[in-house]
């Protein structure tokens, strides 16, 4: 037993990081603080396992629980701000957390922790500023995009989303940075951050850097090299990556200006745009370290893919995202799509599901869509819809066509920032369970659906997805 313990030891920004003291085991708070990465850091003094530790205490003094959103992202690590993922690593974190380790929060926790999400907006100017702030202050210097991933800060997609790019951050931000770049060159920034840095398929990434590396053209067989053990069938990733990076794919018209190949004769050719672009080498050194960015992404995220697809299980995407990754020539807008929609290009029929219906939603659209099982759902056609409807054919003949199915489920897309969908992999409609019924108070004919899935929901996003959260 030691004799020279001290019990308490009281600091100002002095031992945020970089102080490793594993037995400390009681935190005392008495200076607010709305950043994310001072919290986790202040916290984190605390949680170093240490022989005969069993716990941390946590006394805050000064009201940092009216931010209490702050635990959840401190335990779990996640920089992303998502609502959804938070009130799902609260509801299920000893499920999520692994080792050894455990947490939980009782149900008054819960529901402050709730409210504290539902009144916060993240991924606003100010707390995007606050959080850069501190990460400058913390190295002494401007950031590098590279040193928000190494010093584990905030989500450079956050930047991506409320500015376009890292660069037009800086122009806003930083007095002293004087980085001028053309409008095409800024378009194509704006692109590769926006679209293509979440990394949630390498392919645009792969080429891009060997553009980059090359300044020539790449023919097909090139790019089949350069994708190789990436799995998605050839002819599909190289019109769909060529749709992408030339500017067709998307229908936002800001960034018609970001085109970067032509793909014709088998091969990418670089634009003419793209070569004067290069010309720059800041322009390069940038976009070199949105692509890095964006590969690390897909590598540490997206690189365990699902049975030949760009998608990966338990992972979320927007409707867009799913129709670039399932290699469609188009993005079709979600209002469009309407629940599932069949891609004939492909043949694959993504199914998208809103779980939980808001009040204000109209009766004669509310489909009982429900899980009866963690491999078993049933979900309900648009009105009216017969047996003999197109899309109903498509799902009985699939054995015979080779059409694919897609299950992609999001709890609440009330939440403003949820706009993603939870992958849960490829599925089946059985033959036996097709019903065709009158939908009310509409009085228009629709088709009850019962799919099973090709793998069971894991049982922790399962019971996240079918229970209330209070």
């Amino acid at each position: 037993m030691r004799d020279d313990w001290l019990e308490y030891i009281l600091t100002v920004d002095i031992f945020n990081e970089g102080v490793d003291i594993p037995t400390v085991n009681q935190i005392v708070m008495l200076r607010p603080t709305q950043s994310a990465i001072v919290f986790v850091q202040q916290l984190g003094r605390g949680l170093r396992k240490a022989p005969g530790k069993r716990s941390v205490l946590v006394l805050d003094f000064i009201g940092n629980y009216r931010q209490s959103y702050l635990v959840p992202i401190a335990l779990s690590g996640d920089r992303t701000y998502k609502k959804d993922t938070l009130r799902r690593y609260v509801k299920e974190g000893n499920r999520l957390i692994t080792g050894c380790s455990t947490i939980s929060f009782d149900e008054i926790a819960e529901r402050r922790i709730f409210r504290a999400l539902d009144a916060e907006t993240f991924g606003t100017a100010r707390r995007i500023k606050q959080e850069y702030d501190d990460l400058k202050h913390m190295l002494g210097r401007i950031p590098e995009l590279a040193d928000f991933e190494e010093q584990k800060a905030l989500d450079p997609l956050l930047i991506f989303g409320a500015y376009g790019s890292y660069h037009q951050f800086l122009k806003k931000k930083e007095h002293g940075y004087h980085v001028s770049f053309t409008s095409t060159q800024e378009q194509m920034l704006r692109l590769v951050s926006q679209k293509l840095a979440a990394g949630k398929r390498p392919h645009e990434l792969l080429l891009l850097r060997e553009l980059l590396d090359r300044r020539a053209a790449v023919s097909e067989r090139e790019f089949g090299r350069l994708v190789r053990g990436v799995s998605q069938t050839m002819p599909i990733a190289a019109c769909s990556v060529a749709g992408a990076l030339s500017g067709g794919f998307f229908t936002s018209a800001s960034l018609k200006d970001g085109v970067f190949v032509s793909f014709k004769g088998g091969g990418f050719e670089p634009s003419a745009r793209l070569a004067s672009a290069l010309e720059d080498p800041e322009f390069v050194r940038q976009l070199r370290a949105v692509v890095d960015f964006g590969l690390g992404r897909w590598q540490e995220n997206y690189s365990d893919t699902y049975d030949g697809t760009c998608l990966v299980l338990d992972e979320k995407y927007t409707y867009e995202d799913v129709c670039r990754l399932l290699g469609w020539g188009q993005n079709v807008n979600g209002q469009n799509i309407g629940g599932y929609f069949y891609d004939a290009g492909t043949n694959t029929f993504p199914v998208f599901i809103n779980y939980e219906k808001d009040d204000s939603v109209s009766d004669s659209i509310r489909y009982e869509d429900r899980f009866l099982s963690p491999k078993e759902l049933v979900a309900i056609s648009k009105q009216p819809r017969h047996m003999s409807s197109p899309e109903i054919e498509h799902l009985r003949c699939a054995d015979k066509t080779g059409m694919r199915t897609y299950l992609f489920v999001r709890k609440n897309k009330d939440d403003n920032e949820s706009k993603e969908f939870y992958f849960l992999g490829g599925m089946r409609a059985d033959p036996q369970g097709f019903r065709e019924f009158v939908m009310q108070p509409a009085n228009k004919p629709a088709v009850e659906i019962r799919y099973i899935l090709d793998t069971a929901v894991k049982d922790e996003l399962y019971d996240y997805i079918t229970q209330p959260l209070e």
